[in-house]
């Protein structure tokens, strides 16, 4: 499976991963928020920085 599908097969779990180490809190609200929401995801989704948050 490669990283894109793993993107659009993304489950809720992976969502709080991804915002568990966020700089903001709560949902993403503005443009900054969002640009590092997703690369959070794709960190999530790719493996990087696996367990650092654990």
């Amino acid at each position: 499976m490669t990283d894109l599908q793993r993107l659009r097969q993304a489950t809720e779990d992976d969502v709080e991963r991804a915002l568990k180490g966020a700089n903001f809190t709560g949902w993403p609200s503005d443009d900054a928020a969002l640009l590092e929401f997703f690369n959070r995801m794709l960190d999530v989704i790719a493996g990087e920085g696996a367990g650092e948050d654990e």
